[in-house]
């Protein structure tokens, strides 16, 4: 018998937000890489500007060198000359929306249908995908109601989307609702094996998250306002807040920023923004309580997207020794053990009230902080990618 050739696989990848590198970037490269690694060929679907997956590569310390970029037909009108060569059916699809339409949908079937793998990262919207296996990633909590048509609509696409995947139960719960679907829950990589805690620590409190006020703001301005509480009503020397945090603008045009600065004048508060990623896991490594308030005020029933929908920046600060005490919303609870590996809290008394125990016992410090890092491990890269090929491997 001759030898036989193995079929080569091929994946394509597909995330509509890939110049912000986020948390939802993150997760799809390192999707992208798990699959290099399993032999598969990758195409990136994207056509924007071609540098940032350099900055991802070097962000996310990520292998992605045999990651091929081809042309985003998902976000991009369909390129007809794909579909036909006569000039006169071309100005008849061009005249007409649904012909339009239809022509894109064309192109995506002929597209994606060459692939045995397609992972989506959805921006709400649900895509007709064809490939052999199709898995759709939504990170986002989104909570409204589909009309009539969008449910049809949504049940034929659901037809072709062998999984649905979110980033924590508190978005599958949302999720499932919304599509009528319940997902898998893949937690995302944490890349914890690039922080440790410090031998020595220092009083500092740490909250770490972009400096603005849209969709699921990071609330500094209620931590400002908890540390001002917190130093007047107990005498703490040498403690200070650090605020570290990307701006999308110039420090000086960011108002934001600037609000929050006066706001924390004449307090031990400090703020450290666009800060390089070595100084960011040297501040968290020296730190020894974590802060985080986003979806302070929220009703997250309602609004669950102004909530953390996981906490990515929590695991971080576990995986360097800080013990966080965060706000009871969102995906937080799914990390947080009270009292076990952190706390969570509702207003500010219990902030508070969790902190100064922190604060005024350090074996209990000690003790938390040990556990927190052990914890930390349970969202691992590497747990990710078994949790992945698991999936991967189910029908």
């Amino acid at each position: 018998m001759g030898n036989t050739t193995k079929k080569e696989l091929r994946a394509g990848i597909y995330d509509p937000y890939l110049d912000t590198l986020g948390g939802g970037e993150r997760y799809c490269l390192t999707v992208a890489e798990i699959l290099l690694k399993q032999g598969y060929t990758v195409d990136l679907f994207w056509s924007g500007n071609k540098e940032v997956i350099a900055k991802a590569k070097d962000r996310f310390s990520l292998d992605l060198d045999d990651m091929n970029l081809v042309s985003d037909i998902f976000s991009s009108p369909a390129n007809l000359t794909d579909i036909a060569d006569n000039p006169e059916i071309i100005r008849m699809l061009l005249a007409n929306p649904t012909h339009r339409k239809m022509a894109s949908l064309w192109q995506r079937f002929k597209t994606t249908s060459k692939y045995d793998l397609f992972f989506y990262l959805s921006d709400g919207s649900l895509p007709f995908l064809f490939s052999k296996k199709n898995l759709l990633h939504l990170q986002v909590p989104f909570n409204y109601l589909p009309n009539q048509w969008q449910k049809v609509s949504n049940y034929l696409k659901l037809k072709l989307i062998n999984k649905v995947i979110c980033n924590s139960r508190f978005t599958s719960r949302f999720i499932s609702k919304l599509l009528s679907k319940k997902p898998s829950v893949l937690y995302p990589p944490v890349d914890v094996d690039r922080f440790s805690p410090s031998p020595v620590k220092e009083n500092i409190i740490l909250s770490v998250g972009r400096f603005d006020n849209i969709l699921n703001a990071k609330r500094q301005d209620i931590l400002i306002d908890i540390f001002k509480e917190l130093i007047t009503k107990n005498s703490l020397p040498g403690w200070k807040l650090v605020l570290a945090g990307g701006s999308h603008q110039k420090s000086q045009d960011n108002k934001y920023l600037n609000l929050l600065i006066d706001q924390a004048k004449g307090y031990p508060i400090e703020f450290l923004v666009d800060p390089p990623f070595a100084d960011l896991v040297n501040l968290y490594s020296k730190s020894k309580i974590y802060w985080h308030a986003a979806g302070f005020g929220v009703d997250e029933n309602q609004e669950p997207q102004k909530t953390e929908h996981f906490g990515i920046v929590a695991v971080e600060a576990m995986a360097s020794g800080c013990v966080p005490v965060v706000i009871n919303k969102g995906g937080l609870p799914e990390i947080i053990n009270p009292g076990i590996n952190g706390y969570l809290w509702s207003d500010f008394p219990q902030a508070i009230e969790s902190t100064m125990k922190l604060i005024n016992d350090r074996g209990l410090l000690e003790k938390l902080s040990h556990r927190a890092l052990g914890d930390s491990k349970k969202f691992s890269k590497s747990n990710f990618e078994s949790d992945l090929l698991s999936i991967l491997q189910n029908k």
